[in-house]
């Protein structure tokens, strides 16, 4: 009791009986239960008689009498006898353990009602009654049985109390008693999921992940159990930034129930049922400062937010609903329009909850779907409610959650959602590469990004900056601070293991996509997996329509599907790419889904599809496309029309991404007709390098050698190593080149027969090759007969344009042969004399070649002047033809006479712009010759720092392609000009 007089029941034994009458004061405890509650299995004969004289101990004791001074209780505590037992009669609140219920059970209504801080105040009052222990120092089997029930009450309290102190918004007030009370008790799921959510919610996301390690772990090992799953559910939604799942309710079920009935509703109910905002939200900043002017700016507003699978479609939209919450004093609504297995949830269901929240009693509610759309618009009319649907699947489903009031917005998050009619749409893509840092940061903890920035911005990167995997791999790493972040990275670098990296407790990248792949038809499944096959990111009609051996048409109808169901990305009519992980996600699913004869076809279709472009353009726009392509491998599709002229050198410029990745992967596949295939293709790729930048193909061309030698013959091993040479030239090293070429002659012999084209036009491009990597090595005498046996070649087959060509060759190795500078006379007048072939011909790449040689004979003879004439005559040419990279080396000569003439000005100009030409070829050699010009005009001009640095370039790179002499004179002006920079004192 809490007033009047402190009354003692005495022994141990009566106050077993008296805890065993309170605890169910008014109501009838017979001697029976009062001795099976003394004693356990085996009373003592004498247990009845024993209770009868606790009781009347108790009944002298809860009667006392009145002293001076003192006062009786002001309603006393009476022991009633009656047939086969006895009723205890006492005041309703005299009884703590009973009040302390009545108040729990006032304390969930307050909170089912939606006052949660009123539900906190009760609480505290029913826990401040707590002085200790329950039933302390009592024995028996009721004693016991009560003490447990009691404890277990008290728990349950305080993890309500805590639950509500966070939905009142109050986190870091409830991390103490939360870590107190796991202290009592480290097994109860509900303390460790409100410990989660209110670390997350005080913007400490790293340590709320590693509280649910710490519960896995004591769970796991403690008691040989998992964690639950609205533990794994809370966990999930913190990986994934979820608001939705992270809403104010607690982590598992209420408090039970009491029979005390809960006042109805009433209609004047102002809902808030928006899930908490994400603690760590990164970045958007723009989309949600223009998803929030489209919420509130206008009438009947409907904002639509799409996206892929993991991309922050929820986490965006809960930010921004929060932003905006004083625009609907009426309420806001919130709904999961999925449930948990993905499939959608009913539409009826939805308006229920909707309609009990707005104030509409169960028995208002109608059955029919169109009734409660009725009433749902009827009760929001002339009131300002937002409402946010979630993860919508189909505008059907969608139509009824609409109100009518102008005065209410609604947003919705899909992954896709055609033919919505919404008044503002935002499609949602990855982060940028500092936010996407940035959220590893916040997760993984700061200590990682400052220490690894570099492997951060890698792993953020192979993540696609997709905001669901950045929260996985950063949340594998909070867990797992031993772990480097290049270690990680490392794991991810294989595609096989890729997706199961991507993985944190039951939280999965994969999961994500799975939901939308599981909803396409046998026929688009099919298709997403076939596409995913060739290594290529980006798709056009045309050719999703090879591969997939449909029209065109209906192949645009099966990827517009797949960008409906979120699985492909589209950012212009007719182009469509893979999000990288999606990618990987599909190629996974076809190597179960798809044959091995399938998975074959669609590679070499693929590859197909490219060569037949690739020969069209060759024979759209050189002079000699036919012969070079006569031999190309049979073609199994049409092949895309890729234009004329620039048009198309444009396409091959546009798919060199696409081929590379296919090239590689047929040299790693090893199938012969794939490899075969991607030979004759970068065979062909040299014609069009005035243009387009092939230092990608690099590798490629590498790798195919010995991916021909295992499996092919020895015509396509032969146009291997040819390919490789060519493509090795003036990207990467001279020897490395040579070496490709030699191996040509050695298997196709100096002088292959005119009728065999394959061997014939490989030995006599090879031949040219070899004279100009000679040539650029100083090695004018083997230059000259390798060209003069290149002509020798072109001229049995009476071809005059093959053998202008051939000839333009050697006359610039004779022009850059100190043995004939006596010559020079000739030589411009054959180079004259050549050019008018190819004007004839009009085979303007060779007329640019064959002019520039003139030119470089003026400038050899003393004639800057002259040079410089011819020179911007080329240029000039140029940039009308769109010969890129003859137009970069022309500058640079060009800058090298202007220099010579006097006109440093003018060098110093061209000299920049074809550093800026030659950065864009990504050639070695452009760029070395390129830094050299500009170098030697900076100094010129005085500029010897700065000239300094070029000149070092330029010998680093002519190290690279193996030009010693070239790279030992850069050296020397590069110590003269910093030497002029910082003269001695």
């Amino acid at each position: 009791m809490e007033e009047g007089t402190a009354i003692s029941p005495g022994a141990p034994g009566p106050q077993a009986v008296l805890a065993a009458l309170a605890l169910r004061a008014g109501s009838l405890v017979t001697t029976s239960q009062l001795v099976d509650g003394l004693y356990a299995e085996d009373p003592p004969p004498s247990a009845r008689r024993v209770v009868v004289n606790y009781v009347h101990r108790l009944r002298s004791r809860l009667t006392p009498d009145r002293t001076p001074g003192g006062a009786a209780p002001t309603e006393p505590l009476v022991i009633e006898s009656a047939v086969g037992g006895y009723i205890l009669r006492l005041p309703p609140d005299a009884v703590d353990a009973l009040r302390f219920g009545r108040l729990t059970a006032q304390a969930r209504l307050a909170a089912a009602d939606g006052a949660p801080a009123v539900a906190v105040a009760v609480l505290e009052e029913a826990l401040g009654m707590w002085r200790g222990p329950a039933l302390a120092g009592l024995s028996g089997p009721y004693a016991d049985t009560q003490r447990r029930t009691l404890t277990e009450q008290r728990a349950s309290a305080v993890e309500h109390y805590l639950e509500l102190l966070l939905a009142c918004g109050r986190h870091a007030d409830a991390i103490p008693g939360i870590l107190r009370a796991l202290d009592v008790h480290p097994y109860r799921e509900r303390l460790h999921g409100a410990l989660m959510l209110a670390l997350y919610r005080s913007g400490r996301t790293a340590d709320a992940l590693a509280a649910y390690d710490r519960a896995r772990r004591v769970l796991k090992e403690e008691l040989g159990i998992d964690t639950g799953p609205e533990l794994k559910a809370a966990h999930a939604a913190i990986l994934a930034g979820e608001a939705a799942a992270l809403s104010d309710a607690p982590v598992s079920a209420p408090l039970p129930a009491a029979p005390t009935m809960r006042p109805p509703v009433t209609e004047t109910s102002v809902p808030a049922q928006l899930p908490a905002p994400p603690a760590d939200f990164t970045g958007r900043r723009d989309q949600a400062a223009a998803l929030a002017a489209a919420l509130t700016e206008g009438t009947h507003a409907v904002a639509v937010v799409t996206g892929m699978g993991g991309v922050g479609k929820t986490s965006l939209a809960v930010r921004t609903a929060h932003d905006v919450v004083e625009s609907f004093p009426d309420g806001q609504l919130y709904a999961e329009l999925r449930g948990a297995d993905g499939a959608p949830v009913d539409p009826a269901d939805v308006l229920s909850g909707f309609l009990t929240a707005l104030g509409v009693p169960p028995a208002r509610i109608p059955a029919r779907l169109a009734d409660r759309a009725a009433l749902f618009r009827s009760t929001v009319s002339g009131r300002a409610v937002l409402v946010v649907l979630d993860n919508a699947v189909g505008v059907d489903r969608l139509q009824p959650l609409l109100p009518g009031a102008p005065e209410c917005a609604v947003l919705i998050t899909a992954r896709a959602l055609t033919a919505m009619p919404a008044t503002f749409t935002l499609p949602l893509d990855g982060l940028g590469r500092r936010d996407a840092v940035d959220l590893i940061g916040r997760i993984a903890g700061p200590r990682r990004a400052a220490e690894e920035p570099e492997a951060v911005s890698a792993l953020a990167a192979a993540c696609g900056h997709l905001p669901l995997a950045l929260r996985v791999t950063a949340a594998r790493l909070a867990a797992r601070p031993a772990w480097t972040v290049a270690a990680l990275l490392e794991r991810m670098s294989d595609e096989a293991r890729l997706l199961g990296e991507l993985r944190a407790g039951d939280l999965a990248v994969e999961a994500a996509f799975e939901m939308s792949f599981s909803q396409l038809g046998s026929a688009h499944a099919r298709a997403f997996m076939l596409l995913s096959i060739p290594h290529r990111a980006e798709w056009d009609v045309e050719a999703a329509a090879a591969l997939l051996c449909l029209p065109e048409a209906d192949a645009e109808d099966v990827l517009e599907a797949l960008v409906d169901a979120a699985l492909l990305e589209t950012w212009a009519p007719g182009r469509y790419r893979f999000h990288d992980l999606v990618g990987v996600y599909a190629r996974t699913k076809a190597r179960t889904g798809l044959t091995a004869a399938q998975r074959r076809e669609a590679v070499l279709l693929a590859l197909d599809f490219l060569c037949a472009g690739v020969v069209s353009a060759v024979e759209e726009t050189q002079p000699l496309g036919k012969p070079l392509t006569s031999t190309t491998h049979p073609r199994r599709t049409a092949g895309p029309d890729v234009g004329t002229g620039t048009v198309a050198v444009s396409w091959v410029g546009v798919i060199l991404p696409a081929l590379t990745a296919l090239v590689e992967q047929a040299a790693v596949t090893g199938d012969p007709d794939a490899v075969a295939l991607s030979v004759d293709i970068l065979a062909l790729m040299p014609c069009f390098e005035e243009s387009v930048p092939l230092a990608s193909l690099v590798r490629a061309a590498g790798d195919l050698v010995p991916a021909a030698r295992a499996h092919c013959g020895e015509d396509i091993i032969g146009t291997a190593h040819y390919a490789a040479g060519v493509i090795h030239r003036k990207h990467a090293a001279f020897e490395e080149s040579r070496a490709h070429l030699l191996k040509v002659l050695e298997l196709f012999g100096d002088a292959p027969s005119v009728t065999d084209t394959r061997r014939y036009l490989a030995v006599l491009f090879a031949l040219s090759m070899l004279a100009e990597i000679a040539l650029e090595c100083g090695e004018h005498e083997p230059a000259r007969a390798f060209a003069e046996r290149s002509v020798a070649l072109a001229e049995a087959t009476g071809d005059r344009r093959l053998t202008a060509r051939r000839r333009t060759v050697l006359v610039q190795v004779e022009v850059r042969d100190p043995g004939c500078r006596g010559e020079l006379a000739r030589i411009g007048a054959e180079c004259r004399a050549l050019a008018e072939v190819f004007t004839g011909d009009e085979d303007r790449e060779w007329l640019n070649t064959v002019m520039m040689t003139e030119a470089l004979s003026h400038s050899y003879d003393g004639r800057h002047t002259d040079a410089v004439r011819r020179y911007t005559e080329v240029l000039e040419r140029t940039r009308v033809s769109g010969h890129a990279r003859i137009e970069t080396e022309c500058r640079y000569r060009l800058a090298e006479a202007l220099l010579a003439a006097g006109d440093t000005a003018a060098a110093l100009d061209h000299a920049r712009r074809a550093l800026d030409g030659a950065r864009l070829t990504r050639e070695n050699l452009l760029m070395a010759r390129s830094h050299q010009a500009l170098g030697q005009a900076l100094s010129a001009s005085g500029g010897h720092g700065e000239a300094a640095g070029h000149l070092d370039r330029a010998a680093a790179l002519y190290r690279e392609l193996g030009l010693r002499a070239d790279a030992e004179a850069m050296s020397a002006l590069t110590d003269r000009a910093e030497g002029a920079a910082d003269p001695a004192p």
